[in-house]
């Protein structure tokens, strides 16, 4: 009986660090996936547009210029946004696309 009680309170507390990781590390991944999925959706609008990183930058602030950065070799660097800048950005793209579609 008391194999049972010691195999039953391990197997919960391994139960319960395991939700405790799987509540962390979920939101994580799922912010990574997003920001991935955002970055890549941004860099594919502004293949058409050709908006240098200053002009996206200004997109998200009119008066910080220099959110968006590119790299040596032109490659566009997202690092210092936050999600809600890269809604914004995308949402800005988007705009800017349809209307030169109108046109």
């Amino acid at each position: 009986m008391l194999k049972i009680d010691a195999l039953v309170d391990a197997g919960m507390v391994s139960l319960m660090v395991m939700g405790g990781v799987i509540c962390y590390a979920v939101p994580v991944f799922w912010k990574r996936i997003l920001r991935r999925h955002l970055i890549h959706e941004i860099k594919t609008l502004n293949q058409g547009l050709q908006l240098s990183s200053k002009a996206m930058s200004q997109l998200i602030d009119p008066e910080n210029p220099y959110m968006v950065f590119a790299d040596e070799n032109g490659e566009l660097d997202f690092s210092f946004l936050w999600l809600g800048n890269l809604r914004q950005l995308r949402r800005e793209l988007r705009l800017i696309k349809e209307q030169k579609a109108r046109v």
